[in-house]
């Protein structure tokens, strides 16, 4: 998985992540680009790689679930460079389990049992590029297999559908 490089500087949980096999990506920063060099290499192992193609989850107030954003162009370049197909995985509910301030995601975290948020994911059909693809096409095609996936979970918690981009 690859995951932001500040979850390396929690103490005991770099170690697990390292150990795991997890990739840092440095945001914003020169060392960027080494996240998907390794991301490749893994690919090119057999090894699967998950990722958010949106370049991370988004910020934002509250639990309402969102449908992705636009996609960076570093599923393209993966999939189209190990010609690995692309699984799209929609997720929902987990806001509602740890969103917020600090204090706000304990408080979630330890009331969750009394709550009982649903979680969903779904799982979408596997995708493969073709050599002829060119990448505003492809990433539309990801992003609109990701869309579905991730309105099927939401459908599966209850969530209203806010399909507007933002």
């Amino acid at each position: 998985m690859l995951a932001a490089a500040g979850l390396w500087r929690i103490p005991l949980l770099g170690r697990v992540l390292t150990g795991e096999g997890h990739i840092q990506v440095h945001r914003h920063d020169p060392r960027a680009a080494q996240a998907l060099r390794e991301a490749r290499a893994a690919l090119i192992e057999g090894r699967s790689v998950l990722l958010y193609p949106e370049g991370g989850l988004p910020h934002r107030k509250g639990v309402r679930e969102t449908p992705p954003r636009p996609f960076h162009p570093g599923l393209f370049h993966l999939a189209h460079a190990t010609g690995a197909q692309i699984v799209p995985l929609g997720q929902a509910g987990a806001r509602a389990l740890a969103s917020g301030s600090p204090f706000e995601q304990v408080a979630r975290l330890l009331t969750a049992p009394l709550r009982r948020p649903r979680l969903h994911v779904h799982v979408g059909a596997p995708l493969r590029l073709r050599a002829e693809h060119a990448q505003a096409e492809a990433l539309a095609r990801m992003h609109s297999a990701l869309a579905r996936a991730w309105c099927i979970a939401a459908r599966e918690v209850g969530a209203p559908l806010v399909l507007a981009p933002h």
